[in-house]
Parts: C-alpha cells; sequence; structure tokens
C-alpha cells in the first residue's frame, strides 16, 4: 500500500484531449474534501494555473481535476495519449504535475 501522495496519472484519451483527471480513491483523502478552486503546477518547476476540483464528475464521488485549456496544452505539447504523467498531492494547495 503507497502511503505517499503521489500516484502515476496513465493519460487516458479524454484526459489528453479535454483537460483534466480522476485520482483514484487510494489517493482521495490527499485531495480537498469539497469541490473548489485549486493549483497546478506544470512541471516541477513549471508555471501554475488555476484548476477545480469536481467530486460530482465521477460515480463514487472522488475528485476530478478540471485544469481546461492550459491543463490540455501543456498535456499535448510534454505527452503522448496513454502516457505516464508523475502526480503529487503533498499539498492541498498545489498539485504538482511532472514527467515521471
Amino acid at each position: 500500500m503507497n502511503h505517499m501522495p503521489t500516484f502515476d496519472l496513465t493519460l487516458q484519451k479524454t484526459y489528453f484531449k479535454m483537460g483534466f483527471f480522476n485520482v483514484g480513491v487510494g489517493c482521495d483523502r490527499h485531495v480537498r474534501k469539497t469541490e473548489g478552486p485549486v493549483r497546478l503546477r506544470l512541471g516541477r518547476d513549471g508555471r501554475e494555473v488555476a484548476a477545480r476540483v469536481d467530486r460530482h464528475a465521477t460515480q463514487n464521488g472522488t475528485p476530478r481535476i478540471m485544469g481546461g485549456v492550459p491543463l490540455r496544452d501543456w498535456f499535448q505539447a510534454n505527452f503522448k495519449p496513454m502516457g505516464t504523467v508523475a502526480v503529487d498531492l503533498a499539498s492541498h494547495d498545489v498539485i504538482v504535475l511532472d514527467r515521471k
């Protein structure tokens, strides 16, 4: 069981095209409990963009991180569909995404 607030995200085609991703049940506790704003850092030392936690998009209530156009563009510039993105949830305010 991984207790670190990090996980490897497989960049599903919908994530790649739409600029969002789901956080699995194993990391749910590391994301804010309510819907609302969160910041995404695109790359370990990259720029931060505004995003939103949506807890109604998935059937089991786990968080979906909605990053919109900036996240989509970053995914498409740095990854291929089904590639792996390292997600760090160590901060409740900023989710850090990076190459694995």
